[in-house]
């Protein structure tokens, strides 16, 4: 790819030293998992063979008339926004199919599609979390929410909850003020304009759910890149399966946040196998830290195998990705278990919030379509669709330091 090398200035082992971590717990090793066969299907791609026209889903008027008329109904409901469903915001059976069969492509068919359209309804802020919402209702029915983080995004800064926002907000908050109470806290790399290596986002959900609100404007950068983790896979299997060995070992050593209290060590893997699929959990940012959240000096810095695994995967990654074709009032959807992620830097807009590039952001789960996951893990990979939790679904980004409270599993 001619841009490809905007993704990042640093390698992951520069990133890694940048952070002076000394080892201070020991590592559990324990014996990786076997390796499954390789694996094929439409999911198994490199480049251009990812076709737009082929993963670009466009809604036609009435169809774009249709979920205008749902946000409507949905407004004078006066329902919560955590009850947007298919029954609150309905759709014809033709347009309910349609949206129905983007949960097909994601989990067998490449792994990536988009919804295309929204752009010309003109939805203001609200509307468009609405729409984001509702529509992806009948996509992947089950939305998830982070148990981990003790905070919300939409409510006072004095009050406290043991939940987190539903909704993600992706911008520029490095202009924002910053008040008193969060002086000693980083911004995720959600909230910077940096450039982000290729990744997974782990135990966060099935599908990465994405609403391009705002893609910044032209040359300004922000490109979004995608790549088959089942590609890099096979690559491996071929050339390096040791490199696969040491992701399968649950011996990486996760570095977890928590609120007003020490980060802990988290042992895992970062390759998973469930009925012959290869499930990646690569996240970079907490094992490495990131540029507002360093990594603690107490925990054990990676092995020279794992320094040499995370390098290898993001040269493949990057070798068999694409640019991903986006456009404004986009709503993306991304297999979180096969297929991996990357941007590049963006300009940083000294601006109030949404003037500059701004996503939205939530991880899903379709009970029809989803996958098995190893039982060993089954906890982990379950616990964000837990039953009984409050849903925040926020409208906008107003406390963009409140995520970084619980564990940074993202990347």
């Amino acid at each position: 790819m001619s841009d490809i090398s905007r993704l990042s200035a640093r390698s992951s082992q520069e990133s890694l030293r940048s952070t002076s971590s000394t080892p201070s717990i020991q590592s559990i090793q324990s014996e990786p998992e076997k390796l499954a066969p390789a694996v094929d299907g439409p999911m198994v791609w490199k480049g251009a063979e990812l076709d737009p026209t082929k993963y670009v889903l466009d809604l036609q008027e009435h169809e774009i008339a249709e979920i205008r008329t749902a946000i409507v109904s949905f407004k004078l409901s006066s329902l919560p926004r955590s009850s947007i469903d298919a029954t609150t915001f309905p759709l014809s059976k033709q347009l309910a199919d349609k949206l129905s069969s983007v949960s097909d492509e994601v989990h067998k068919g490449r792994g990536v599609a988009v919804v295309r359209g929204l752009d010309t309804a003109k939805l203001n802020d609200e509307e468009a979390v609405i729409a984001f919402v509702g529509v992806s209702s009948y996509v992947c029915p089950s939305r998830a929410t982070d148990s981990y983080a003790n905070q919300t995004l939409i409510l006072q800064s004095s009050l406290v909850t043991n939940l987190t926002s539903l909704t993600g907000h992706i911008r520029d908050a490095t202009h924002d003020a910053v008040p008193e109470w969060a002086q000693d806290l980083g911004l995720a790399g959600s909230k910077l304009p940096v450039a982000m290596e290729f990744h997974s986002d782990r135990f966060s959900g099935d599908v990465l759910a994405l609403h391009v609100r705002n893609d910044g404007g032209a040359d300004s950068g922000g490109e979004q890149y995608v790549a088959s983790f089942w590609k890099v896979y096979n690559e491996l299997l071929g050339t390096e399966p040791a490199v696969l060995e040491t992701m399968a070992a649950a011996d990486w050593p996760f570095e977890l946040k928590q609120q007003n209290k020490s980060p802990y060590l988290e042992l895992g893997p970062t390759l998973f196998f469930a009925q012959g699929k290869p499930l990646c959990q690569l996240v970079k940012a907490p094992l490495l830290g990131s540029p507002r959240i360093p990594r603690s000096s107490e925990m054990p810095s990676l092995t020279k195998e794992q320094l040499h695994a995370l390098e290898v995967v993001e040269g493949l990654a990057r070798r068999f990705s694409t640019r991903l074709d986006r456009r404004i009032g986009d709503l993306q959807y991304i297999n979180n278990l096969s297929i991996m992620h990357a941007r590049s830097a963006y300009s940083a807009r000294a601006s109030p919030p949404h003037d500059g590039r701004h996503l939205l952001r939530m991880f899903l789960r379709d009970p029809r379509n989803m996958w098995a996951k190893p039982s060993s893990f089954s906890t982990n990979f379950d616990d964000p669709f837990a039953e009984g939790r409050e849903q925040n679904i926020s409208i906008l980004d107003l406390d963009p330091w409140r995520k970084i409270s619980g564990r940074e599993s993202h990347g």
